[in-house]
This record gives structure tokens, sequence and C-alpha cells, in this order.
């Protein structure tokens, strides 16, 4: 043990808190909340879980990018659709505007109703439940008659993503280490967007060489569930799961597996680290009078999310990932074979896959630089441009169609995908890192799943929008995103954090002293201070 080890072990000893039954806990005047080894290096410590956590991500960014995209494969619409008053077959708008709807219920229902089942059973055990639902999703899918049997399908598939989203960014933050947690979570979507750019590849094969086949493209997912498998399995369980159940030994041993051979790394102390932040929420949940698990406690913990301090917290975490589906998420993406398919494109499938190309390079540019420089600014500059090229579409719509104006057109999605990718990846990051720490999972779930709401609108909306047999708006689906765009930038600019190098113990004084959002990047925090050997005043 290092000098410096030995003495932050010294100091926990003695000021170590207890809480016994429903005793109200005593605040410490000292208690560590920072550890001395959040400067480690890129490579020192569990980069491997969490990378591996976030290709599972992957079978996210791949499902839904696939399901979205398929709609426009033609084997896809003769099995599926009807014919029209021509005699042609076409898919059902409103059946269409239903599978986009049920898949964003099913995420909501993941990230919100499961959210208590991961606290419950811990990150591993809600990894196994997620991967059973994906799987049975797809067996759905591969079997599927007609638009009821998809339908189900749909639903399924965003129960199980949605489980996803919400668990994986809990899980990477609390494995990754301060420095390079941003990393770490951004990696998420740079798998996520490896998964996304495989399927509208594969959709295009398809397209060349077998264009009435849509059921091979279908069965490709099972792959990824062969991936994610075996990543579960040998994946620890996080030691602050462990913490907060009181089983100290195996967390302990959780962090020995993953931790305890970097040079200098002192087991005993960086779970006291873990463990005194879990006893100061458990000071504060008494404060509230969550004391006591059940229902009561479930729904108490979640309105506790909407008040005061918490409140804005909610919002901090909810905006960024809410900024992607606002400033056109389903528009461009989601349904972008669609659009440019509507807009005169002879090969909507090849434009998608430029998008995602453009897209990973975001995803590495993230992952580079975004600790380093922080991920506020990020965010502002990219709903901002998001914004004015929802403004370019829209105008685009009272021009004729030429040649010229789809080059252009392609030249502002690639903008707009760009930046929009960037509030994605973002988006997920600030879901894990600002929400709450007495309120973590519950707070990720409401922020993960009021992005859920916006999709689910949209992804209900936006087939009958563009669609020629519905409203056909076409370029002009881009004022409304103008709209939105412009509201959720503004919101941004009020209540985003900067949570780069920050932990949870230093994010909840900002919270707690009423520190602006855009004055949290330079901000000394008492908990900065006391693990830099100086004094703090406790009131």
């Amino acid at each position: 043990m290092t000098s410096q080890a030995s003495a932050l072990a010294i100091e926990l000893e003695h000021t170590a808190l207890h809480l016994e039954g429903d005793q109200p806990a005593t605040k410490p005047q000292h208690a560590i909340l920072k550890s001395s080894l959040d400067r480690l290096g890129l490579w020192e410590t569990a980069v491997l879980v969490c990378n591996l956590m976030c290709i599972a991500a992957g079978a996210d960014g791949y499902q839904i990018s696939l399901n979205g995209n398929i709609i426009a494969n033609q084997g896809f619409i003769n099995h599926f659709g009807f014919p029209n008053a021509a005699g042609k077959i076409d898919l059902d708008a409103n059946y269409t505007a239903l599978w986009g709807a049920l898949q964003s219920l099913g995420q909501l229902i993941g990230m919100v109703l499961l959210n208590p089942v991961s606290d419950r059973i811990g990150r591993k055990m809600t990894m196994y439940l997620l991967w059973t639902i994906l799987a049975g999703s797809i067996a759905i899918e591969t079997a599927a008659r007609n638009w009821r049997d998809w339908a189900g399908a749909k639903l399924l598939a965003g129960i199980g993503v949605g489980c996803l989203q919400a668990t994986l960014p809990i899980y990477v933050t609390e494995w990754a280490p301060v420095n390079i947690r941003g990393a770490m979570l951004f990696a998420y979507g740079f798998w996520n967007r490896i998964g996304s750019f495989l399927a509208p590849l594969l959709l295009t094969f398809s397209q060349n060489s077998d264009p009435l086949n849509f059921l091979t493209p279908i069965l490709t997912q099972w792959g990824f569930l062969g991936l994610m498998l075996p990543i579960f399995l040998w994946i620890p369980e996080t030691a602050a799961y462990y913490a907060e159940r009181d089983q100290d030994e195996r967390g302990k041993a959780s962090l020995r597996r993953i931790n305890g051979n970097i040079e200098g790394y002192d087991v005993e102390v960086e779970y006291a680290v873990i463990k005194n932040t879990i006893l100061e929420e458990r000071r504060e949940l008494h404060e509230l009078g969550l004391t006591h698990r059940g229902f009561k406690h479930l729904m108490r913990s979640y309105l506790e999310c909407f008040k005061g301090k918490n409140a804005v917290r909610t919002l901090g975490a909810a905006l960024p990932v809410c900024a992607q589906q606002l400033t056109g998420l389903s528009f461009l993406n989601t349904y972008s074979s669609l659009f440019f398919k509507q807009s005169g494109f002879t090969n909507a499938f090849l434009i998608t896959t430029i998008l995602t190309v453009i897209a990973l390079v975001t995803s590495i540019c993230l992952i580079v630089l975004t600790d380093k420089f922080g991920r506020r600014k990020v965010v502002l500059i990219s709903a901002i441009v998001c914004t004015i090229t929802m403004l370019a579409v829209g105008i685009l719509g009272f021009v004729p169609k030429t040649g010229a104006l789809k080059n252009f057109l392609i030249f502002t999605a690639c903008v707009w995908s760009f930046f929009n990718v960037a509030l994605g990846s973002l988006g997920w990051a600030f879901v894990g890192e600002v929400a709450s720490q007495k309120l973590r999972a519950r707070t990720a779930g409401l922020a993960a799943g009021s992005s859920v709401l916006f999709g689910l609108t949209f992804n209900t909306s936006l087939p009958i929008m563009l669609d020629v047999n519905g409203a056909n708006w076409g370029y002009k689906t881009a004022w409304l995103f103008l709209a939105t765009g412009i509201v959720c930038t503004i919101g941004a600019f009020v209540y985003v954090p900067e949570p780069s190098q920050r932990n949870p113990a230093e994010l909840d004084e900002m919270y707690e002293k009423g520190i602006p959002a855009r004055q949290m990047r330079k901000y000394v925090t008492d908990v900065q201070r006391l693990q830099q050997g100086g004094s703090v005043e406790v009131a």
C-alpha cells in the first residue's frame, strides 16, 4: 500500500459511517468521497469490461436501424403490405406508425418499469433478462406471418432495447474511472453506430443481390445475440451494487478481479470511497423518508426526481438525449430510407449508409476528445447546428427538386448526421453521469424514458407525415423539428451541466449548493479540496 493510500485508509477508518436499522445517519466531517486514482491512464483499469459491455450496444443499434429501414425493402412490402386502389402493394401507413409506436412504447417500459428490477436483482442479472426478451422478439420476427405478428415483435424488441439503454450507461458509469468515464460512455455510441452501420450495409447488399429477400437480414440479428451472451456471462457485477446491498466482501472481490493488478491500487481504500458515497446516499434518503423498500417507496423515489434540485438534475440528464429526438432523429435517421425514397433518390439505402459512416467518425472523435474538452459545449454546438440544418431542409421544400438540390440535401443531411450523432452519444453519457447519486437509477430511467416518449410521438407520426398516401409533407417536416430544436437548445443552455472529470459526490455537492450549470466546469468543490489535503468548513 502506498503512503497516500495508507493515509486515506486511516482517515476513512476514523470517519466511517454506520447505519443501523432506520436510525438517522450522521453526516461525516471528512469522509473521503473522491479517489486518489481518478487520474489513472487510459489503459490501466476497467476499460476492457466497459468496452465489452458497449459491444453489446451493437445489437441495440443494429436492431433499431434494421427494423427502421427494412420497411423500404420490396420483399418486406410484399409480405406485410396491402394492395392499393391501383392494385399495387404498399405498406399501410397506419400499421407502419403502429410498429414504430409499439417499439417506442416497449423502450419506455424497459427503461422505466424494468429499472427497479435492475436495482433489485443487479445489473448482471438484468442483462440476462434483456437478452431473453431480445431473443423472443427476434424469434417472432423470424416467424412473422402478418402485421400483427410484426407488431408484437416490435413491442418485445423495444422492451429489450430500452432495458439495455437504461442499464448499460449506469453499469459503465459505476466501473469507469472519472478521467476516462466519458470515453467509455461514448464507446456505447461507437458500438451502437457499428450496429447501425451494418444494418443498412447488409440491406444494400441484399437489395442488389435479391431485392425480395427480407428474411435473411432478419436472421442476422441472431448473430449479435450470440455475441452478447458470452460477454454477459463473463462480466462481473458492479462493486457499487454490492456496496448498496452491504455485500462488502463480494464488492471487494469484484474490484480485485478487475483492478487488482494495477500498481498502487488498494482495494480496501477504493471500495471505501464507493461505500462512503452509498452511505451518504442513504443518509439523504433517510432525510427524505425513503428508508423502506416497496411500492410506496418506489413511487416516492420517482416523485422525488421532480422536486427541487432533483428536478433540475432530471432536466440536465434528460435534455441532451431528448435533443437528439427533437432535432430530427426520426426524420433523417430512423425513417431515412423512407424519406430519401419518397424524395426521389434511387438508392436510399446507400445514403443511409453514408450517414452512418459519418456517425462512426463522430463517435471516434468524441471518444478521443470529450474528456479533455468537456461535454456541455459540444451539446450546445450540436443542438444549434442540427436546428439550423432543419431550417435548411425546410426551405428546400419550397424549391424545385433538381439534381443540384438533391446533392445539397445529401450534404445537409451529412452535416446534420455528424452533430446529431454527437447529441445522441453525449446524451447517453449524461443519462449515466448527471443522474442524482441518491436517485441515480430512477433519474436515469426517467431521462432515458423521456427521450423515448418523444420517439414514440415521432415514430407514430413521421410515417404518416412522409407517406405519399398520407400527409406527404416531405421536406416540410423539417419545420416541425426547427421549432422543437429551438426550444431544446434554450433548455440545454440553462440546465445542462459539465460532468466531465467529476465524480458523483462532486456533482451532488454542486447541485446541493445551487451552482448554475454554466459555471460547473471551473467550480472547485469541497470534495476536491479534501482530496487535495485542503480544509473544508462544515456547516
